[in-house]
């Protein structure tokens, strides 16, 4: 019996058993200062049809209309019951639920609008920068092991620069000058990201940068040291309006929709009168206590 009562499941119908228990003995009975009519008029059944029409493809049956209404009234009465109880105050996830929902709400009322003559031409002068094709390049690179030349890395890939310098166009032998890796050796119109993705940013950033023709190095990455070679770098044009006219619609319906919602909280916000509590700056970083120290980023004793 013992084993049985410290099963999770059993303790929680115990636990909530209690707690309607608890509510039914204690609880003040206000239901009759309330409504306690469930109504379930014509409209919402016309709803209910309307959405097992959209999702199913066919009418439903009388009896999936009754079990519609049955579960509709079941939600209800559970989601008053819960209300009467308190259960909704506090609820970080009801809360946000309930912000997303009217978000959502919102969100409809912009949702069939178009833009005016010459307003979508307009966004995409002022953004156009945002459609702007990746720039590309082409090169190599040679590498050099920390792992294995130690402190003398830096100076080893400096010598290695003016040898290749004075070569010209990178050849077999220069390229077999470095170390061994799993890494790739040679780039060919590759965008920033593809180069980082492989060599990581703080690599991929730098050898944007580079001119053209010329040997460049050393460039550092999270693997070591390397000396790069550029052949070609093209940059990114941008296209014509007509191009990426379906993408710059939705990015100026996202926009206007991000004006419409803040201009739309805020409308609500002056409604009310807002109360904040002093903030604990002791609690802080930046203020009173800092990381690793005591106040104002002094150790204490």
């Amino acid at each position: 019996m013992m084993r049985f009562l410290r099963e999770p499941l059993v303790q929680f119908l115990l636990m909530g058993g209690c707690i309607y228990l608890a509510y039914a003995l204690f609880g003040t009975p206000e239901e009759a200062g309330e409504d306690m009519e469930v109504r379930v008029d014509a409209s919402r059944i016309d709803g209910f049809i309307s959405e097992w029409e959209r999702r199913w493809n066919r009418p439903p049956t009388r009896e999936e209309v009754e079990g519609l209404i049955e579960q509709y009234v079941r939600n209800e009465i559970l989601y008053r019951q819960a209300v009467a109880m308190g259960l909704n105050e506090d609820d970080p996830i009801t809360r946000r639920r309930m912000a997303q929902k009217l978000q959502f709400l919102t969100g409809d009322l912009l949702e069939g609008q178009e833009p005016g003559e010459g307003e979508l031409e307009a966004y995409y002068a002022e953004h156009e920068g945002e459609y702007r094709e990746a720039d590309e390049i082409s090169f190599v690179q040679v590498y050099f092991n920390p792992d294995g030349r130690g402190n003398a890395t830096l100076d080893d890939a400096t010598v290695a620069l003016e040898a290749f310098r004075g070569a010209g166009v990178p050849d077999a032998e220069n390229l077999e000058a470095g170390d061994r890796s799993m890494m790739r050796r040679s780039f060919e119109s590759a965008t920033e990201w593809d180069v980082g993705r492989e060599m990581g940013a703080e690599f991929a950033d730098a050898v944007m940068e580079l001119e053209p023709g010329a040997w460049h190095g050393p460039v550092l990455s999270g693997f070591g040291v390397h000396l790069v070679y550029v052949f070609d770098r093209e940059e990114g044009v941008v296209p014509a309006l007509a191009e990426v006219k379906e993408k710059v619609f939705q990015d100026w319906r996202e926009a206007r929709q991000a004006d419409f919602d803040a201009e739309f909280f805020e409308n609500l916000k002056g409604r009310y009168e807002i109360v904040i509590d002093e903030v604990p700056e002791e609690r802080m970083i930046g203020k009173g206590l800092r990381a690793g120290g005591g106040r104002d980023g002094r150790e204490e004793s």
